[in-house]
Order: C-alpha cells, then structure tokens, then sequence
C-alpha cells in the first residue's frame, strides 16, 4: 500500500483525503481507489472504507478475523451485517451467500473478488465463489459493499460485492498453521463424530522491485449428512414384506407425516491449493502482477441407512430389483441410496499493468481466467454395500468449464478536492460444458459407453462504465455514474430431455442501462448523511438458460427467453464516527422487477417439477443498524454488533398468484450478531452469537415447519474463542462453535457442536 490515511479530529471530512490515496492489489486503478482502507486513530485503531463511498461497507482485517473462528475464507463474513454464507461443513464448495435481497437460492446477486479477480461462479444453482481458491493464511482484509450504488461493478452487484485482499510482502514474512476439528452430530437416530484437519503456509519476500510470494494449503474434512432419503406416512398394508426397525418418524416442511429412512450426502476428502502472485515495479509509477492458483478435491461421498432387521444388520435396497419393507404395520419401499466420487482440478490465472501516480490520470488493464480443467462426479446405480463391485453407473464432467474477464479502467485524482472521475469497459464470459456418460462400471471412466445427457452454452457481458465523485464543497460529495451492459447468450443446446435428440437454442441479446446517484452531507465532525439510488441489471446466468435436467425424483425446466432482473435500489444512511467506534444506520428498498427464480410444483408420486422463471416483482425494505468499536470501557475490549430487520416480499407473480403478498425466500426477517472480544496481555478471548429470524423455502410459504430437514429454522448459535501468544512468533488457540449444539437447517442440516485446536507461527 503506498498511503494510508489516518485521521482523528476531523474523521469524516479528512477521509476526503482518500481519493487520492492508491491501494494495493484491486482490480484496477478505479476499483482500488474504492478499496483503499482508512486507519482510524484514537483511543484504539480500526480500519474501514472511505465513508463517502456511494454504499454501506463492511470491513474486517486479519488482525480481527483471528479473534473469531477462521477455519475456511468465506468464514470471514461470519459476522459481516445483513449477511449469511450457506457453509454446511469444513471446505464446503457450495458455500453460497446471502444478503439484504436476495437468499442462498440466488448465487448470482453477490460478487466476489480475490486481489480484483474475479472468483464469482455464475455456471449453477449452488455454484459458490470458488472461496476454496483462497488459502486463510493468505487473507490479508475482506471487504462487503452493499448494493448496485457504483457503477464500477458489473451487474451482478445488484446484491453484496466482496472484495478479499491477500497479502503482498514488504521484506521476508512467512507464516504457518496448523488445525484440528471435531463435529459432533446427532440428527435423526444417527449419532456419530467427523474430524478435520488443515495445514496452511505462506511465504513471501520483495527484492528491490520485485516481490513474491508463495501460499500453500491442504485440508482434509469429513461432512455430517447433508440430506436424509424420506418417504410419505404409508396407509398401504404390509403384506409379507420383511419387518424393520430404526426408520424415524418426522414432519416435512409442509407439515406433512413423513418417515426418514437414511443419510445421505456424506463427504469425505482432502482439498489441496497452491498459489503464486508476483508484482514488479517497471518504474516508479509503473508495474505489473500476475497471480496462478491451483485447486484440487478428490472426494468421495457415502450414504448410511437407518433400518435394520430383526438380527440387527443394515437393511439396503439390493443391487437387482426392488425391496418392500413392514414398518410399524405399512409398507413402503427402500430407495436405493448411491455413492458417489470425484476428483477436481481448477486453475485460476491474471496479470494487470497499472500506472500509480498520487494524482492526475492512472490506468490499468487487466486479464483473467478461471478454469475447471477437470471437474465432475461418478456415481454408482446401487447403494453402498454393493458399490464395490463392477456396477453401472453415470460419469457427469464439466471440464473446460470456466470464465474469464478483461477490465480497462482509467482515473483522474484532482490534486485538491474537486472531479475524481472513473472511466472504464469490462468483459466477462462464461461457458458450461456439462456432459453425462454411462458407465458399465462406476468405478472405472474408461469403461463410459455413451453419452446420454449434455448442458451446452456461453455467455458473455460487455459494459461501458462512468462515475464521478465530485466534491463540490468542503462539506458535499456527490457521486454521478452510470453503466451501460451488453448481454449476449449463444451456443446453447442440451441432450437428454427429449431422448438422444440434441435441443438447441436460437442466440439471444439484451441490454441494461444502470445509472448511479449518491449525495454524502458532512453534518459535522462526526455525522456523515448520504442518500444513495442505484439501477442494478442483473442477466440469466448460462444454467437458467440451457441446463434442464430429468432425474427419477426431480424436473428442472429451464428457460432460454429469461428476462433480466432488474433492481431499483435506494438508501439512505447516517454514519456516526467517534474514533474508536463507529455507528451506522441504513434505510433500504431493493425494488426488483423480473426477479429469475425456480419455482417448485410436486406433481405426485414423489417427484417435483421445478421451473427456471421470472417473478413479476420483488420488493424488499429494511433497516440495519451496524456497530464497531476498540478499547470500550476497558483497554483491549472490542465490539461488532449488527441487527437487520427485513421484509422482503413478492408483490407480483402471474406464473403462481398464491405467493402474492408473502414473505419471498430465505431472507430472513431478522439477521442479528454479536462478536465481543477482550485482550490482555498474550491472552484474547472472544465470544460470537449469531441469530437468524424467519424464512421460508417456497414462494407461497407453505414451508410452516422450520426446524426439520428441508426446513428453514429460525436459530441462535454461540461461538467461543480463546487465544494465547507465546511469544511474537507462535501462538494457539481453542475454540468451540455452537457451544449449544443446536440443531438447524437452511434446507441441508447445519453442523453440529465443533471443537478446534489451532497452532499458529509466523516470523
């Protein structure tokens, strides 16, 4: 970083002083004026945004991730306002996130950004950023801007960007850490532990105009189930069918009887990245970084049953044919519960060339890429006892599935307070490849027979973008922008709806204009108003156009003539800054027209059609309010407080008028944390709480019963931590995550009571 700003007497205005400062490894000249940190003095020190930026932020350095539980990256918005990241387990991929408008449902409403590339994964329905990319170790700050209120951003900011930084050294550092994790679960009659363990390094060094550096991780996990293989409450007779015991009696999220027969989804693997970054400094106000990252999963993943016979042994669904069984005096059939297993390369790579002068223009260029080389799943067509032999199976690929983006960015930064202006053209493209074989023996891809399913398209977003903050009086900021989108889909087909025969899909554009208004008033010192309009056109993704599935429980119809969402957003916020602390207020409404969303219909006999389409009109209102402080009442005592109360709902909707006036899915009505930390001497300790209001699944919210599988429970959860320093170089740490064991669910079971040990060194 060549500045930092540090301000205390006049905190708001002197942040002013922030659009001239340059930052240290964003996406470009535009963006890294946007991300520059402030270092607050007074009686203890915070780092945040530049308040006069036209959206709320949220901030967290390494310093603070480390007073909390930091086992994977995305663990960093933990404690983040207004915000919940879907993990499930250790190293979850599908790790989705949440935010003011939209739900884990809708992965592309939030960007995510490592060192300004971009690590969004727009190819599914529960693609997450690929956090997984990014080692711990290597996180130097995250930061959240909330909402489409800056015109640098591409569409898909028309909920949460988040933007992590990793670390650059100045001299040699390194670093290492060492983890250990147990969960314990007990959720329907299975009652068992599942341990975890991460091994992380980072080192690092600059050599006059040159600095390197190198991160490794590996973590090997082992999940709880992730769902339960269920059946209807049976009437039919039993029959002669063989009596078993052990299935359990629950309720579906629909309040309907239903019996649960066994877990499934258990995954068990090692994930293993490597990193390299590089910048070099051409001259003075010239240089150049790359970065290459490489991320490997080879994972299986196991099924259990809860039935037993009368001699007490697990009762499957043979490899041939059908199984009957009597429970509790009705029949009903065991479905066969498949293993499956795969293993996973992706490669990620970019370089930027970026002037750095104090003032006056700066430009940058920037190129990159994400790679699923290899990706994909085997699965067997019989449950786990019988998956050992040579058994059909399906081999389902992405590989070559990937994205890249191209960023021009150019910046004026006035020598005194006046235009800072931002110009800028950006590229983005993605393609799905997704193709499923048959195989004759699961166990072997080279025994595939033939294709029986394919996923085939592209996608591609061009945008023209200009913002101005102009600073027209000592005490006024105004920022004026607007983008311009060019959305285009092509080369969609798929196989395997309708037979052998391949459906393709006519080529498509669109287009989107986002214009940006935000006004920030200096009321004094220490007050800081803004109001704050932003447009968000947010374009299908390539699966809601092209993917459509067939399975024997589950329809996906896709829809290749999707509208684009497009958000009106607006917010007005009251930012009270007291050195040490900090106090925000927002007002919003995210007014969204055309909102893509697949929407559920069970069409009996076990089987759901779900249907890729728009939703009339969404409108979501709320308030948060957003807390920080250091040093409170004592030396070494710090607090992160937030509260969100939502109401989010969907106002129109012609394919399914029954969910008209109700609560639209998996926002909740209150989103509440509690992070409290104390320091003393080599000893911090740190306790977190986490609190998650009512949400339903369903558009017309007949999902009444939350705390069940499938549900959407209303939760609390408390985290403890504890930390001691040895010396500079080494220290350890304890921690237990929901102390309470409490048991809930976001559809998929959350973990159990985690208990970690974490040995830390750095020199």
């Amino acid at each position: 970083m060549k500045h930092r700003i540090v301000y205390a007497a006049k905190p708001l205005a002197a942040a002013l002083a922030l659009l001239g400062a340059a930052g240290a490894h964003a996406q470009g000249v535009a963006t890294e004026r946007e991300l520059t940190p402030v270092v607050v003095t007074g009686q203890g020190e915070r780092v945040q945004l530049d308040p006069t930026l036209p959206t709320s932020t949220h901030s967290a350095t390494r310093a603070e991730l480390q007073t909390q539980s930091f086992t994977n990256t995305e663990d960093a918005l933990t404690y983040a306002p207004n915000m919940a990241v879907r993990k499930r387990f250790v190293g979850d991929r599908n790790a989705n996130l949440s935010g003011r408008s939209f739900g884990t449902l809708q992965p592309a409403r939030g960007l995510a950004y490592v060192d300004g590339y971009l690590i969004s994964n727009f190819l599914g329905r529960f693609d997450a950023p690929r956090w997984n990319i990014v080692s711990p170790e290597e996180v130097s700050r995250v930061d959240v801007l909330y909402g489409p209120f800056s015109a640098i951003y591409p569409g898909n900011s028309i909920g949460t960007t988040v933007a992590i930084t990793t670390r650059m050294p100045e001299k040699f550092e390194g670093s290492a850490r060492v983890q250990f994790h147990r969960q314990w679960h007990d959720d329907y009659g299975l009652k068992d532990h599942y341990d975890n363990n991460q091994q992380s390094v980072y080192l690092g060094n600059r050599w006059d105009a040159l600095a390197l550096a190198v991160s490794m991780n590996r973590l090997a996990y082992h999940s709880h189930p992730m769902s339960y293989a269920t059946s209807s409450l049976s009437s039919t007779s039993a029959g002669s069918a063989p009596v078993v015991t052990g299935a359990v009696r629950d309720r579906s999220p629909e309040g309907a009887d239903r019996i649960v027969l066994g877990a499934t989804g258990i995954q068990k693997g090692v994930q293993e990245n490597f990193k390299l970054k590089a910048a070099y400094d051409i001259s003075s106000e010239l240089e150049v970084d790359a970065v290459l990252a490489v991320w490997r999963n080879d994972y299986r993943v196991s099924n259990r049953t809860l039935l037993r016979d009368s001699a007490g042994n697990e009762v499957w669904r043979p490899a041939t044919g059908s199984l009957n069984v009597n429970i509790d005096g009705s029949r009903y059939a065991v479905p066969t519960m498949a293993p499956s297993k795969g293993k996973d390369e992706h490669y990620q790579w970019g370089t930027r060339l970026r002037t750095t002068h104090q003032t006056g223009w700066n430009h940058s260029v920037q190129l990159s890429a994400y790679d699923l080389h290899k990706d994909g799943s085997r699965q067997a067509s019989v449950s786990d006892p019988f998956a050992a032999a040579a058994v059909p199976g399906s081999d389902s690929r992405r590989d070559g599935t990937g994205w890249t983006t191209f960023e021009l960015q150019s910046t004026y930064t006035p020598e005194e307070p006046g235009h800072a202006l931002t110009f800028g053209y950006h590229r983005n493209s993605y393609k799905l490849e997704n193709r499923v074989y048959a195989l004759s023996n699961w166990n072997d891809v080279s025994s595939r027979t033939a294709e029986t399913e394919n996923y085939l398209g592209k996608t591609e977003v061009q945008a023209l973008y200009v913002q101005d903050a102009w600073t027209f009086d000592p005490e006024w900021v105004a920022t004026f922008g607007v983008r311009l989108e060019r959305f285009r889909a092509f080369d969609g087909s798929q196989m395997g709806r309708s037979g052998a025969v391949q459906e393709r899909y006519a080529g498509r554009t669109a287009s989107g204009v986002s214009p940006k208004l935000s006004l920030s008033h200096f009321a004094s010192d220490d007050w800081l108003l803004r109001a704050s309009f932003g447009r968000g056109v947010r374009f299908p993704t390539v699966s809601e156009l092209f993917q459509g599935t067939v399975r024997p429980d589950t329809i996906v119809v896709n829809d290749p003539g999707l509208k684009p969402e497009r958000s009106n957003a607006v917010e007005l916020t009251a930012i009270r800054e007291l050195g040490s602390s900090s106090l925000r207020v927002s007002l919003f409404q995210d007014d969204i027209r055309d909102t893509i969303f697949r929407q559920n219909q069970d069409i009996g006999g076990g089987v759901t059609v779900q249907t890729v389409q728009n939703v009339g009109r969404v409108r979501t209102r709320g308030i948060e309010f957003a807390y920080t402080g250091r040093d409170l009442l004592v030396p070494g005592f710090g607090l992160q407080a937030s509260l969100a109360l939502n109401r989010s709902k969907t106002l129109s909707n012609a394919a399914d008028p029954s969910s008209e006036g109700k609560h639209f899915p998996r926002i909740p009505k209150v989103r509440a944390s509690v992070l409290a930390s104390y320091e003393h001497g080599a000893w911090t300790g740190s306790v977190g709480v986490r609190h998650s209001g009512t949400m339903y699944n369903s558009l017309d919210n007949s999902d009444v019963v939350s705390n069940t599988f499938g549900g959407q429970s209303r939760f609390t959860v408390t985290d403890l931590k504890v930390l001691h320093r040895f010396d500079k170089h080494t220290a350890l740490a304890l921690g237990v995550d929901n102390v309470s064991d409490k048991r809930y669910y976001t559809h998929h079971p959350y973990p159990g009571r985690t208990a970690y040990t974490e040995l830390q060194v750095s020199f």
